[in-house]
């Protein structure tokens, strides 16, 4: 069971958010994982590191998401899980990029629309259940089910419309 961190509702494993308070839940990942310490790890001439996991040496380590619409670019860290959607402060809807002020509300984007986290050496998206929809390249999502994201993709919530690249 996943215990809620603000309201304390119990959930069963694997599930995203609080149906309560809204909140996302901690991930079955985020409990098990135990950080990777560059410091400890060798390397070799060549620059390449010895014994680090793939995924810290490949992995983005930035999301930006254009929002050609209102001309917006958004950049954030792929640190942890990235949620979208709309800010509401009365319903404690916080979310890491908040496209209220690209139309999200007139454009269909539910407060807790999408999320966008790595799993590995991917970068994944998934539809946290949103009224309207996300689309993948002009394919709906099914909802909580992740689908691997790419550079150059194209990402719709509702009607609007975001390009989807990486940095490092």
């Amino acid at each position: 069971m996943v215990k809620c961190p603000k309201c304390q509702t119990d959930y069963p494993e694997g599930t995203v958010f609080c149906e309560e308070c809204g909140i996302d839940l901690p991930e079955d990942s985020e409990r098990k994982t135990e950080p990777v310490d560059l410091a400890e790890m060798a390397w070799v001439e060549t620059g390449e590191a010895v014994g680090v996991p793939e995924e810290v040496v490949t992995s983005p380590l930035g999301l930006r998401l254009r929002i050609p619409e209102s001309g917006r670019d958004v950049e954030v860290p792929l640190t942890e899980a990235v949620n979208i959607g709309r800010l509401d402060p009365m319903l404690d809807s916080f979310p890491g990029v908040d496209l209220t002020h690209d139309g999200g509300q007139e454009k269909g984007v539910s407060r807790r629309h999408a999320k966008i986290s790595r799993r590995g050496r991917e970068v994944v998206i998934e539809d946290l259940g949103s009224m309207n929809g996300t689309f993948l390249n002009g394919k709906r999502l099914i909802p909580h089910f992740p689908q691997v994201l790419k550079s150059g993709d194209e990402v719709q919530l509702g009607w609007l419309r975001l390009s989807v690249s990486f940095t490092k």
